[in-house]
């Protein structure tokens, strides 16, 4: 990550947690969304050629994915995260907490995002059917404009996170 999306992102200990559980998340994220892309759009389980690449395919390619987990990690440390450190009396240290707590809020977002078939759509064309090809990039994009809206965040390369103004 090692970015600062906004002026005060300085919960080091929270930035580290989320880095140290990102490629399992990633994976976690693509099997949440195949499972839930085969129930709703195909609960009879017919066999075509997509739905078997969705079901053979056990190495993602989670790179274009890694930056949308960088953002919404970054939206979560922007509208959840504080610098002070709270006192724990469950014999857990403060990584921990953070890993539990950003884990919880990842997969609620997951599974809220995955009632757009867009947002399932895009996850799929960029994990496992377009992943070296021109469409993933256009399906990250359609992630990072789903992303904005959801949150109500412009999230710029080198501005950070920005509250979008609605007219």
């Amino acid at each position: 990550m090692k970015r600062k999306f906004f002026p005060f992102d300085k919960n080091y200990l929270l930035e580290q947690a989320q880095l140290e559980i990102k490629n399992d998340l990633l994976n976690q994220l693509v099997q949440m969304v195949k499972e839930i892309y085969l129930l709703r759009y195909n609960p009879l389980g017919l066999m075509d050629a997509s739905v078997e690449k969705i079901l053979c395919t056990e190495n993602y390619h989670l790179e274009e994915l890694a930056e949308l987990y960088e953002q919404m990690a970054g939206v979560y440390r922007y509208k959840f995260s504080s610098n002070q450190l709270e006192l724990l009396f469950d014999g857990r240290d403060h990584i921990e907490k953070y890993e539990d707590d950003w884990r919880e809020a990842f997969f609620n977002w997951v599974k809220e995002f995955s009632k757009s078939k867009n947002f399932l759509k895009a996850v799929l064309e960029t994990a496992i059917f377009f992943p070296e090809d021109r469409q993933s990039q256009l399906a990250f994009s359609r992630l990072k404009n789903f992303i904005s809206e959801q949150f109500g965040l412009k999230i710029y390369k080198y501005r950070g996170i920005v509250p979008m103004k609605i007219a």
